[in-house]
């Protein structure tokens, strides 16, 4: 296939379907699939391939489509125009004309709902129309049961001839093993005058792209194909069964190439990695885990079972111990985490530290060195280096109103069971009694003891038994 640079390439992505058969209110091309929607696949390979402009025709949901688009720094958005009502492919484009007024060169059409298609794929369709001359270029493929695909009719000499779909085939025409995948590349002339020309004599009352290969043909200017050997590259999804074999195939396929690139995988069947999450060889990806969006694993870190990890930066050496669920964070080299710890986005830990069982923590900084090891809550917390929190603290940091910080400096010791009232700041080197309440700042290399006064009544609960069950008798009687 071809893979030079094309000139004056812009890309139309088709995304105005409900999706009837997904059986959901959500947009058929914003159902996700590894990670994002669908639709930010196309978007992916439309930008890789170096379109000058990408539109969106969108249409059910539209609100919501325009919404979900990707943007932000170094991202092309894209040009979004509204298809109501939907009336075929051919009428979706025609959306299109008022913006490809000004365009000269190749227009490439996709389908939001094709998420494999392959850049070499597209940017070979394109080259093979210009290279011929024609008009439009059409992705096509063979398979063994065609059933359901518009075929690709050839004269004598193999030239295009037109596509006919399935419920107008005439008899002969169902063997026919090649079919219309449903990608074309169109010269911006022809088809900005072509497109106004389309009618819709048809039973759906629709607008049909596929009829301009026909005008193609009929124009003299021809219509030519690009016969990919894997045709699984353009299949679509209709159904949420389609959207979970291809979801499964897709997470099998990208955990093979972690694997050929030195990740250890213990359980792959059991294991799904977004193709966005980036593993360095030596690190071990333990059963059911699960790894989402932009995170980055170290060198032998090891990671799980049962992980669930989306938006974080783990570094080299780190143990993810299982059960741990860890979002928008960044954990440092050497690191230990959990069993079941709850890291919520904003956690930063520093190398060596130490965050044990059933810890969470939120918007917090964690110094080198620095242990929280059970039972405990630290959020919105600055905590320096060598620091050590004992079990069941907690820093207060909500009053009903507003978030306050808690900084505790270098070295300081805190007992189990402290309760830290923000805005509170512990100096380096103090140390907090096990129990204590405290609510005020606590100066370097002090004890900070904050506990009630203990009083002891002996004997009162033997006489409260009594009376409870003297009290008991006299109700049953």
């Amino acid at each position: 296939m071809r893979s030079e640079p094309l000139d004056n390439l812009v890309t139309i992505v088709l995304a105005a379907g409900k999706g009837t058969r997904m059986n959901s209110s959500v947009p058929k091309v914003l159902h996700n699939l590894r990670g994002r929607p669908l639709i930010h696949h196309v978007l992916a390979s439309a930008n890789s391939l170096g379109s000058s402009r990408v539109i969106v025709v969108a249409g059910y949901g539209a609100h919501q489509v325009r919404a979900a688009l990707p943007a932000g720094p170094g991202v092309q958005a894209p040009e979004v125009v509204l298809q109501e009502p939907q009336l075929g492919t051919g009428h979706a484009v025609a959306q299109c004309l008022a913006s490809l007024a000004p365009v000269q060169g190749t227009v490439l059409v996709l389908s939001g709902d094709v998420p494999l298609l392959k850049v070499e794929t597209l940017r070979s369709l394109a080259a093979v129309r210009k290279d011929a001359g024609a008009s439009v270029s059409v992705l096509t493929g063979h398979f063994d049961d065609p059933t359901g695909y518009g075929r690709m009719v050839r004269g004598d000499h193999g030239e295009v001839l037109g596509i006919v779909e399935q419920r107008d085939l005439s008899p002969g025409q169902e063997k026919i093993t090649e079919v219309n995948l449903g990608v074309y590349a169109f010269d911006a002339g022809f088809l900005k005058r072509e497109i106004p020309r389309l009618d819709n004599d048809n039973a759906q009352g629709e607008y049909y792209l596929t009829d301009l290969i026909g005008a193609a043909v009929r124009s003299g200017s021809g219509a030519v194909t690009l016969v990919t050997d894997e045709p699984g590259e353009a299949r679509g999804i209709n159904t949420l069964k389609e959207l979970t074999v291809m979801e499964k195939q897709m997470n099998r396929n990208h955990v093979a190439r972690l694997l050929d690139s030195g990740v250890r995988i213990v359980d792959p069947e059991s294991t799904w990695i977004d193709e966005t999450v980036e593993i360095e060889p030596d690190a071990e990806i333990r059963p059911s885990t699960f790894l989402h969006g932009d995170t980055r694993i170290g060198a032998r870190s090891v990671i799980g079972p049962g992980a669930v990890i989306t938006d974080t930066v783990i570094g080299a050496d780190v143990e993810v111990r299982p059960f741990c669920v860890i979002t928008g964070s960044r954990i440092g080299d050497g690191a230990a985490i959990g069993p079941f710890a709850h890291m919520r986005a904003g956690s930063v830990i520093g190398r060596s530290a130490r965050i044990g069982n059933y810890v969470e923590t939120k918007k917090v900084v964690i110094g080198d060195g620095s242990k929280v090891s059970h039972l405990t809550y630290v959020g919105d917390a600055d905590l320096g280096r060598d620091v050590n929190i004992g079990a069941g603290c907690v820093t207060c940091n909500y009053d009903g109103f507003a978030k306050h910080k808690t900084t505790i400096e270098d070295g300081v010791f805190v007992g189990s069971g402290v309760m830290m009232v923000a805005p509170v700041r512990l100096g380096r080197g103090s140390l907090v009694a096990a129990g204590s309440t405290i609510t005020r700042d606590v100066p370097p290399d002090a004890l900070a003891l904050g506990r009630a006064q203990q009083s002891v009544k002996e004997g009162w609960a033997e006489e409260r038994r009594r009376k409870l069950s003297g009290a008991e008798k006299e109700k049953k009687s």
